[in-house]
């Protein structure tokens, strides 16, 4: 992604989270966008980063929270953060998690299920199933497949979370079945889909 396409992207960004905002305000899906915290460059943490998380600071639905990783609040926090030795996907950063699944006393305590993480290296986003990760970390030298969800973290955020490609970040993290999954009163189980959908995004 060039530099004029990633502030054209950031931009959009800003655009939807100002609708989604005001959509949730007037229905009440039960979503959480919440406002950025201060946030400035840190010598190690990628710029995109930075940029995505100066917009929000949490965004949660049924489905998936994400959150400013408490890694990039400031240079100690990055030298400091906590790394696996021998970590077989190099010690990414994790950006979010999958939450269909935690019960709602776990999910108050904010405690997630599967991550979605980022490559430090590439920058691309990307699933990998919590059962491969444990296969992996006991057999460093098989090879596993992971879900790439997006080539960077702006276009993750801009067309899989806020736009089009959600249901897709759905199937690919969740399941297919989870994509059109209803509740008995006929309304879709998940509240970002909900909220999208009544906001035009989706």
């Amino acid at each position: 992604m060039t530099d004029g396409d990633r502030r054209e992207a950031l931009a959009e960004m800003r655009e939807k989270l100002d609708l989604l905002r005001k959509v949730e305000e007037k229905h009440g899906f039960g979503v959480t966008i919440e406002e950025p915290r201060e946030l400035h460059p840190v010598p190690g943490v990628p710029e995109a980063v930075t940029e995505v998380f100066s917009l929000f600071s949490r965004l949660e639905g049924t489905y998936f929270c994400f959150e400013q990783p408490e890694e990039i609040a400031s240079r100690s926090a990055w030298l400091d953060r906590q790394t696996i030795p021998h970590c077989p996907l190099g010690n990414p950063l994790v950006i979010g998690d999958d939450r269909h699944d935690v019960p709602a006393d776990l999910r108050k305590e904010g405690l997630g299920g599967a991550p979605i993480r980022m490559d430090l290296e590439d920058g691309s986003v990307y699933y990998c199933d919590p059962d491969d990760y444990v296969f992996l970390y006991e057999h460093p030298d098989e090879e596993i497949e992971v879900e790439e969800l997006a080539p960077d973290i702006v276009t993750f955020f801009n067309t899989s979370v806020l736009g089009e490609g959600y249901p897709e970040l759905v199937k690919a993290v969740i399941g297919e079945y989870a994509v059109t999954r209803r509740d008995r009163k006929g309304r879709h189980r998940d509240s970002w889909t909900r909220l999208l959908t009544e906001s035009g995004l989706l």
